[in-house]
């Protein structure tokens, strides 16, 4: 009886211990605060797993003047050597685009908004404002 009972009790701890390092641990959702620029509005959130950054961006065209609209997240390493990056590009009046994606750098994060032109040309561009 002792035998089974160690048995089952060494079955359910390698069990245990089989599960990924991401169901262990608890990850938080945060909000993302882009930069302000006339005609956009920006938000989204990111939330750490143990493939690096799940990140959600969305971006609405709030000007009639504006062609389209754009917000991106940078994602970078520890040295900033390496970088990976989520944006979302909204094309006319009051259209909102989402992207979600997971970037693998963790390090640090970035973000801004631009405005763009009918002809794919940049018209408008914040600095990069720096989340963590």
């Amino acid at each position: 009886m002792r035998r089974i009972s160690l048995v089952a009790a060494s079955a359910a701890m390698l069990a245990l211990s089989a599960l990924p390092a991401s169901a262990a641990m608890a990850s938080t959702t945060h909000k993302l605060s882009f930069p302000r620029l006339s005609g956009v509005q920006a938000w989204g959130n990111y939330t750490k797993v143990a493939k690096g950054l799940k990140i959600n961006v969305c971006a609405r065209d709030n000007k009639r003047g504006v062609f389209a609209v754009g917000a991106v997240t940078e994602a970078f390493n520890s040295t900033g050597k390496l970088h990976a990056n989520l944006g979302a590009v909204s094309i006319g009046y009051h259209q909102t685009v989402c992207r979600s994606m997971t970037l693998r750098y963790t390090a640090h994060l970035k973000v801004y908004t631009f405005t763009a032109n009918n002809k794919g040309m940049i018209n408008h561009q914040t600095k990069l404002k720096k989340v963590f």
